[in-house]
Formats: structure tokens, C-alpha cells, sequence
């Protein structure tokens, strides 16, 4: 997780570098060389180090001794420990938050949710989610909860987009999150979290599908 004890250069080398690995547009197992990444942004090599120094702690980069830095490769132990520890945190999140979440937040992103269609930027999906999903911990009132969630979206965002790729994953997935925003509003505890388990169990067995594929034709990966 990037603080602000960081230099702009360095946030700045980061975010570019977190959106391309999250996005698939570097792929999984390609080489990171700090030379050319700072060539593209027109900065030093020290920002770059620390931008994947940053990355590395967060499980989206590997580095290996003597070869340099590469993207990580996804693998169906990743998305079982990712998912296993997403379930437990994110229920104990919404227990601790479901009664002090604003009505007006859920009210606004019921709306974009409801504005979700087909020929929707997927950028606009996702970030309709994330915001579902951080209202959730965001008001758990457990700082080291937060943080421990904080480190880990890396790898959440990093599958959710790999899920979200089936065609008809779209629309299911839509009508899941209205659910949980629904069971919210009501402040049913009980039926949010039940919700909120079945969708994030629902996200992992499509990252894993969507995984077994991309294995075994390497070559449609990211497209």
C-alpha cells in the first residue's frame, strides 16, 4: 500500500504501473525493466524501484535474485488464499459497518449500479464496485482491519477484472451487488453478509475458471 511518505515521482511511477497490472495490459510473467519504465514516464530509476519495491509487497510483482522484477503470475492457490482471506475480512468489515453506513452512499450507488448496461465502460463498472466493497470496510471502524484490506485490493482488483472478462458474468454480477445494497439498506445484517459471502464466492469461481482457460490457450490471455 502506498503512503505518503513517498515522493510524487514515486506515486506517480506506481500508479501507472498498478493500472497497467491490474488492467492485464502488462501481462502476467512479463519482465519489468526499470530502465524503460522510466524512459515512458520521464523519470529517474529510484522512483521506479520504489514504485515496485511497493508493488512487490502487495503480491502483484515477483523479484528473483539476479533477473529483475516480473509481474506476477496468477495461479489457483493465489485466487483460493486471495478469496479465503477476502470472505473472512470483508464479512468481519460489513459487521462491524452495516449500521453506520450513510443511506445517501448506498442510495448513489444503487444508481450506478442501475446505470450499468452492456455497452457500460468496464472502467465504470469497476468502479462502481470498488466503491460498493470500500463503503463496506471503510466504515468498519477497525483501522488495522482497513489497512489489512487496503494491502490486499492490489490482488482483489487484480482478479475481479479477470472474473468479470465471461460475457455473462455482467449481468449476474450487477444483480448481486443491487442485492447487498438493497439487504443494506435495510440493515439486515444477517442477509448482507449472506449476500455478500455468495457474490465474492461467485467472483472466485469465475477468476478460477477464467484462470484454468487462460493456462491452457496462453495465447488469448488479456484480450
Amino acid at each position: 500500500m502506498l503512503t505518503n511518505n513517498f515522493s510524487v515521482a514515486t506515486k506517480r511511477v506506481y500508479e501507472y504501473l498498478y493500472g497497467e497490472i491490474v488492467s492485464n495490459r502488462i501481462r502476467p510473467g512479463s519482465a519489468l525493466s526499470e530502465v524503460e519504465i522510466a524512459k515512458t514516464l520521464q523519470s529517474s530509476r529510484s522512483p521506479v524501484r520504489e514504485a515496485m519495491m511497493v508493488l512487490e509487497n502487495e503480491g502483484l510483482v515477483w523479484r528473483y535474485p539476479g533477473r529483475g522484477c516480473f509481474v506476477r503470475e496468477i495461479t489457483i492457490r493465489d485466487i483460493a488464499e486471495i478469496f479465503e482471506l477476502r470472505i473472512l475480512l470483508e464479512t468481519a468489515a460489513l459487521h462491524r459497518s452495516y449500521q453506520y453506513i450513510d443511506p445517501a452512499a448506498l442510495d448513489l450507488i444503487e444508481h450506478q449500479l442501475n446505470q450499468l448496461n452492456p455497452d457500460t465502460s468496464p472502467d465504470d463498472y469497476f468502479e462502481a464496485d470498488r466503491q460498493l466493497h470500500e463503503l463496506i470496510w471503510k466504515n468498519c471502524g477497525n483501522a488495522r482491519l482497513v489497512s489489512f484490506l487496503r494491502t490486499l485490493s492490489g490482488q482483489i482488483e487484480w482478479v475481479r477484472r479477470l472474473a468479470s472478462s465471461r460475457p455473462d458474468r455482467f449481468a449476474q454480477s450487477k444483480q448481486e451487488h443491487l442485492s447487498i445494497v438493497a439487504a443494506l439498506k435495510a440493515l439486515n445484517e444477517a442477509e448482507s453478509c449472506r449476500l455478500l459471502e455468495a457474490h465474492i464466492k461467485n467472483v472466485q469461481a469465475n477468476t478460477e475458471m477464467m484462470c484454468i482457460q487462460l493456462s491452457s490457450n496462453p495465447g488469448t490471455a488479456n484480450h
